[in-house]
């Protein structure tokens, strides 16, 4: 009968173990991604929003934290404006419970069906002078502003007068 070298098993098993850890390792470090190579925001959704009971067309987009975002950060949005008349800028502080955000711009006019439209996304530091990341995405319409409703000329009970007849 063969004598069982103990040792040697020993030896052998650490070894093999050894060279599969080290090939997981290596693995892992070659398809890690590196967190200051992600974006610090993602876009979950943008485009432009038809508000029929007040003729109105805004801007909206959708944003979620990907990497943490200090509180009091500030995310700023600047939407071209259609009309050609520069940007619509919009800012949004980051709250320290929230991971998505919304922003929205003000009532825009000259809006084209099937024309991209600029949206340059942008993180600012706590004061708003520093940008530490930036993004540019583009949104277009499926309708125009000619296809827009009149706006309502009766008023009823909870909703303000519309800004046309006053």
């Amino acid at each position: 009968m063969a004598e069982f070298d103990e040792a040697a098993l020993t030896w052998r098993l650490f070894l093999v173990t050894s060279g599969i850890c080290l090939v997981l390792f290596a693995i892992g470090w070659v398809t890690c991604e590196r967190a200051e190579e992600k974006p610090l925001l993602a876009v979950l959704g943008g485009g432009f929003t038809i508000d029929h009971n007040s003729s109105e067309i805004h801007y909206d987009l959708a944003v979620r934290e990907i990497r943490h975002l200090r509180h009091g950060m500030i995310i700023e949005a600047d939407f071209e404006d259609p009309a050609g008349n520069g940007y619509y800028v919009v800012r949004e502080r980051v709250q320290r419970w929230r991971k998505r955000y919304s922003l929205r711009s003000p009532p825009v006019c000259g809006v084209r069906a099937r024309k991209r439209y600029l949206v340059m996304l942008r993180v600012l530091n706590d004061q708003g002078e520093e940008e530490l990341w930036s993004d540019i995405i583009y949104v277009s319409s499926h309708l125009g502003e000619d296809v827009m409703p009149e706006p309502p000329l009766t008023t009823w009970p909870g909703r303000d007068l519309s800004p046309h007849t006053r």
